[in-house]
């Protein structure tokens, strides 16, 4: 199966991430590039507002990145077993 990267799609770019088994499926299944997966993890920061100077995450916002980090590597792990 081809993955494609469901934000380059919707910019019209062919967005091929990569693929997945079973190869000899010609179907798509959609996943996120690595450029606009920086893209949400900063807007993610920002919108969360717990990112200090330092780069570390503090305060009651913890558990939500926390949370957001555990569901994009679930997502991750589908992508690629």
């Amino acid at each position: 199966m081809n993955i494609v990267c469901s934000w380059c799609r919707k910019e019209g770019k062919a967005g091929i991430v990569g693929e997945k088994a079973p190869l000899d499926d010609a179907r798509e299944t959609h996943g996120i590039c690595v450029t606009h997966r920086h893209e949400v993890e900063v807007s993610w920061q920002a919108s969360s507002g717990v990112i200090a100077r330092s780069g570390a995450p503090h305060g009651p916002g913890l558990l939500s990145v926390l949370f957001c980090w555990i569901g994009l590597l679930k997502v991750i792990q589908k992508i690629h077993p």
